[in-house]
């Protein structure tokens, strides 16, 4: 698709419309004169439309205009004659470079405008648009219009601008006429219907019909000319349709590429009958048509046969630059990308280059690639290429530049070395000017691999790093740059350096060992440097030296040696270093070996390290100053007693340098010693350590001994050893199992004690602590001793029931203290009862009374201890209250008992009914003082007792009350309503009530006037509807209605139904009572004032007329 546009303004925005072909509809159409008209200049260019030199027919002149940018904006040709004044036409926007449109300039066809380049060649044939010049008429045209289409089409746009006038509202037109006779008939339906309902819709069927015969008369148009065919322009040309006034009309012109089966892009959108098509492809068929359109209708006719366009073959367009692929010293090969063709084939391709300023051709081929051979090393060559096919030659491809390569570098000097170590040697090379890089290699003898780059750049100076001791390498260099390698360089040999060799194993002991000699060995080391062990040196220090500082033992190249006039049981670090060309090694691992050890030393005398105590003392020691050539393994402290002929008994053994003794007899003197102990054995004690233990709290004494005394119990014991301190007093204490608390019975320095009183029939355990100056002795042993027998302990657990006139006492064993219970005695008040169980009962007792309540057992020994409490006895229970109904409704009763609605004894009171059946049922219970019993049959009689209940029980049931519910009145009316209502009656109806059982039901009709609120019967029967008679006009009534039914007791009335409203209309209206009610001018001294019926009717009508043109003019801004 070829794209094109419009040229107008600077800067003007640029649209573009695609069609499909299946889209335009192609409309026939007769042929047509063309008369002089302006030409629009159509291109897709970026670059602005310039004047250009024309070349016009024999009798006419052509004008250019220009504006002041140089921008060519119309061609204007016209005949010969001297035209008046002619305004310079601004067509499609077109105006100066600010944007601002200019006014019309009148000159004369001869005159040139400001700013028009008078062109400098002979003209040549343009193509020119014609549009007629102001002031004369348009040339008659060649064909006869048909008579009846031009009535038709004047009639049919008469009728769209009437249909336009008659919806101003309407601005923005739609689509297609079609949618516009939607639109039309969408607006025309209004809120309120009328009588010109049928004739909007009636005319739209018109309307469509008038829009589809007026689209038919556009489209009949003819097929578009083409002419003046280059290869890459075009001059488009069409006649108007046969319609009146062709001026009013529009033209859109399709292109499309691809045939008639292809989409179509709108290229041009005007009045004129011509245009320019520019920027199209050479060999390329193109389609073109045209459709016109009536823009003040917003209608457009189907678009014309397509008219087939073929643009002829051209020589190519320019090759690309070649691009430089390969160069030597005397070759440069390039290549480039294919040119277009422009509808031929491409022949070949020259290639020129420049000599001397001049171009000349240098190679000719049809690939896109060329070698140019026979060069001069290091020379820059330019060239350019054109591309040839059967119609020329294309233009140039811009210049390029390219230079030949010049000779390699000369062999460079091997490179020397600098400096070397065991693991690297830093190689140096010079550096000349024709070198631009270098490439340093590496050949290791023992790998066999030969020659690697180890190192490739612009630098004079590497170290080749991670190479083994003591090993060879060979080297060799070359230098290159753009042109080439130079030759590799003479090899070259060097050396690393010797390392140091590695420590020595650590060294072992050989053979046994001695006790002032031991022979050691050790292994050579794994790295040697890269060369042999010279000799080792052994240094030895003694284990812990305060100096630190090891000393030479042997010197020497065997890896073996004995070590003489060391210490026995002594401990010695040994290392070994080794020495090579490269140096000393470091030394070995230090070895640990120790000379055959003897027994420890004997230790200094241990050192009190704290207070004596009774039972224990606190020493301290050191170890001996001589280990014996073995660590010490334990310690031994020994003790005796210094008053008694005893062997050392051992009291501690471990490695720790203090201890306790412990077990030590208060008072006693005592010997201590402390000797060490390794593996060979244990060595001479100490001198022994004299410390006399401290005094203490009594011995323990030994169990009381205890007898029977009567009443109590007399105990005894023996004073236990005072160690070292006089007993000054002594603590019995007894318990009584399995109790374990004991309570202080005794306190003083005799040494026996009676206790009184004692629980009887009881263990008693016992207890004895002695005291000193120091402290108190550990409590003695128990002594046991089980009490005589005495009365029986307090009843346990105590408790009651009551009745108003009795009780029932309860109570738990007591204890026996040793002698069984034989009965039990009861004190109420002033009477004893004697009981052998834990039960007993007492009646005949006053309701409501309180009793103190005394009970104890008894033994042989006598009665025990008396349990009391009190006791209430029970009140009686209540009588019934009387039973009253309160209120009795249809299908309910309301019950009420006792006395001013108070419950103060808080009763529980319980109702019981009786249904006609005889069915009794509990429809309440509770402390209220009424209820409602509902669910019940109208005019039932019902048998009702009460009951109350207090804390003792239930009361006796009343006498039997029998109450009746009342007859049930009918429902409330519905559906009243009101109709026929005039100035003086009116119908009211309602819906009928079903009759309940036997009883007929009546309706009472009642009627107030609004203001006065007071109703009167106006009718009373069993009819559901009744005339109102002798209103008075203009008033408003209220009317209600209730249902009555009449029973053999008499009528029962039911609840009125809510009022309706009604209004009487005033008697000067005659028309329906749905219409409005117009208000007339009040005059003083004429009619009556208005009622409040008459002014609520007036603003009424006056809410209604707003409402009405509120939507009226709603409905106009909307459609």
């Amino acid at each position: 698709m070829v794209d094109t546009l419009v040229a107008g303004s600077p800067g003007e925005p640029l649209y573009y419309e695609y069609y499909h072909y299946q889209d335009v509809h192609l409309c026939p159409m007769p042929p047509q004169e063309y008369g002089p008209m302006t030409v629009p200049m159509v291109s897709t260019n970026s670059s602005p439309p310039i004047a250009m030199p024309v070349q016009v027919p024999h009798g006419h002149v052509v004008q250019q205009i220009v504006d002041e940018s140089g921008t060519l904006r119309h061609v204007i040709l016209s005949p010969q004659h001297p035209p008046p004044l002619l305004p310079i036409p601004q067509h499609f926007g077109a105006g100066n470079p600010s944007g601002s449109t200019q006014g019309p300039q009148s000159f004369y066809p001869g005159t040139l405008p400001h700013g028009y380049h008078q062109p400098f060649t002979p003209l040549q044939p343009g193509v020119l648009g014609h549009g007629p010049p102001q002031g004369h008429s348009p040339p008659p045209h060649s064909f006869h219009k048909d008579e009846r289409s031009v009535r038709q089409y004047n009639k049919l746009k008469k009728k769209l601008e009437q249909k336009q006038m008659q919806h101003p509202l309407n601005t923005t037109p739609p689509l297609s006429p079609r949618k516009e006779i939607n639109g039309n008939s969408r607006k025309g339906v209004g809120s309120v219907g009328t009588s010109e309902d049928g004739e909007e819709s009636s005319s739209l069927h018109d309307e469509e019909e008038d829009n589809a015969m007026l689209t038919d008369l556009l489209g009949n148009i003819k097929a578009p000319e083409v002419s003046e065919v280059t290869s890459r322009t075009a001059l488009v040309q069409w006649s108007a349709p046969q319609v009146e006034n062709p001026q009013d009309l529009s033209y859109e012109v399709l292109l499309s590429d691809r045939g008639k089966e292809g989409k179509y892009k709108s290229i041009y959108s005007g009045e004129a009958l011509s245009c320019r098509i520019e920027d199209l492809r050479p060999g390329t068929e193109y389609s073109v048509c045209v459709s016109a359109r009536l823009e003040n209708l917003n209608a457009s006719g189907c678009a014309s046969e397509p008219t087939q366009l073929v643009t002829p073959a051209c020589r190519p367009d320019p090759p690309p630059a070649p691009k430089l692929s390969h160069r030597t010293r005397n070759s440069l090969a390039m290549k480039w990308l294919a040119a277009q063709d422009n509808g031929a084939h491409i022949d070949h391709y020259v290639v020129e280059w420049d000599v001397d300023g001049t171009f000349a051709e240098v190679a000719r081929c049809k690939a896109k690639q060329a070698n140019i051979r026979e060069l001069q090393p290091a020379t820059a060559y330019i060239f350019r290429i054109a591309a040839v096919n059967q119609f020329g030659k294309s233009d140039y491809s811009p210049t390029v530049e390219y230079h030949t390569c010049d000779s390699p570098p000369p062999q460079p000097q091997p490179p020397s070395l600098v400096h070397g170590t065991p693991s690297s040697l830093t190689l140096q090379w010079q550096s000349r000017p024709q070198d631009d890089e270098f490439t340093l290699q590496m050949e290791d003898l023992e790998s066999r691999h030969g020659f690697l780059p180890v190192y490739n750049g612009k630098d004079t100076l590497y170290v080749c790093q991670g190479l083994r001791r003591n090993t060879s390498y060979k080297f060799r260099i070359k230098s290159q740059n753009d042109d080439g390698p130079s030759k590799w360089s003479e090899e070259v040999t060097y050396t690393t350096h010797p390392g140091r060799p590695g420590p020595p194993s650590r060294p072992q002991l050989k053979g046994k060992m001695h006790l002032h000699s031991f022979r050691l060995r050790w292994d050579p080391p794994m790295d040697r440097g890269g060369s042999v062990i010279n000799g080792y040196t052994l240094e030895i220090m003694k284990y812990k030296d305060s100096s630190g500082v090891f000393e030479v033992a042997y010197q020497g190249p065997n890896p073996m040696c004995t070590i003489e006039r060391l210490e026995p049981g002594t401990a010695y670090h040994v290392r070994v270093n080794c020495e090579g060309p490269g140096g000393l090694s470091d030394y070995s691992e230090s070895a640990l070996l120790a000379t055959e050890p003897v027994c420890p030393g004997q230790c200094q005398a241990p050192r009190l390290h704290g207070k004596p105590k009774p039972h224990s003392i606190p020493i301290k020691w050191s170890y001996p100053d001589s280990d014996g050539g073995s660590p010490v393994t334990e310690m031994e402290v020994g003790v005796k007693r210094l008053e008694v002929d005893e062997e050392i008994v051992t009291a501690y053994k471990g490695r720790e340098t203090e201890c306790t003794v412990l077990d030590l007899i208060p008072a006693q003197s005592y010997a201590f010693m402390v000797r060490a102990s390794n593996k060979v054995g244990p060595g001479a004690w100490s001198p022994p350590l004299e410390v006399t233990s401290g005094s203490c709290a009594p011995s323990r004494p030994a169990a009381p001994v205890v007898t029977h005394l009567p009443g109590g119990v007399a105990c005894s014991w023996t004073p236990p050893a005072s160690n070292g301190s006089q007993i000054t007093l002594y603590v019995l204490q007894m318990s009584t199992p399995p109790c374990d608390t004991y309570n202080s019975v005794y306190t003083g320095p005799s040494t026996h004690c009676e206790v009184k009183p004692v629980p009887p029939a009881t263990l008693c355990v016992f207890r004895v602590q002695a005291t000193n100056s120091i402290g108190c002795s550990d409590w003695s042993e128990l002594g046991t001793i089980v009490t005589n027998p005495g009365a029986p302990g307090a009843v346990p657990g105590l408790r009651y029931t009551t009745t108003p006139t009795s009780m029932t006492l309860h109570w738990g064993a007591p204890s026996s203290n040793g002698d069984p219970v034989t009965h039990y005695t009861v004190d109420a008040g002033d009477v004893t009862t004697t009981v052998t169980s834990t039960t007993c009962t007492l009646d005949n007792l006053t309701p409501n009374t309180t009793y103190k309540i005394r009970v104890r057992g008894v033994n042989s020994v006598g009665p025990g201890a008396a349990s009391t409490t009190r006791v209430v006895t029970l009140p009686l229970p209540p009588a019934p209250p009387q039973l009253s109904c309160a209120t009795a409704g249809h299908n309910y009763l309301k019950l009420r008992w006792g006395t001013n609605n108070t419950n103060p004894n808080n009763y529980n009171f319980t109702i019981m009914m009786a249904s006609p059946t005889g069915k009794r049922s509990n429809v309440y219970e509770g402390t209220g003082m009424s209820c409602k019993v509902s669910r019940l049959q109208e005019q039932t009689s019902y048998n009702f007792t009460i009951s109350a209940a207090n804390k003792t029980g239930k009361g006796p049931e009343s006498e039997v009350y029998t109450f009746t519910t009342v007859i049930a009145p009918p429902p409330s009316v519905k559906g009243l309503k009101t109709t026929n209502v005039t100035s003086k009656s009116c119908h009211v109806e309602w819906a009928s009530l079903r009759p309940q059982g036997n009883d007929s039901i009546d309706y009472t009709v009642q009627c107030a006037r609004l203001r006065e609120q007071t109703f009167k019967q106006v009718y009373h029967g069993s009819e559901t509807n009744f005339d109102i008679k002798e209103l008075d006009a203009g008033a408003e009534y209220l009317i209600k209605v209730c249902a009555v039914r009449q029973n053999p007791k008499g009528p029962v009335e039911g609840p009125y139904c809510p009022p309706i409203n009604v209004s009487t209309p005033p008697i000067h209206h005659e028309s329906p009572p749905q219409h409005f009610v117009r208000p007339h001018p009040h005059h003083v001294g004429g009619r009556r004032p208005l009622t409040d019926q008459q002014w609520a009717g007036i603003i009424l009508s006056g809410f209604i007329v707003l409402a009405v043109l509120f939507a009226m003019l709603i409905a106009h801004i909307i459609y």
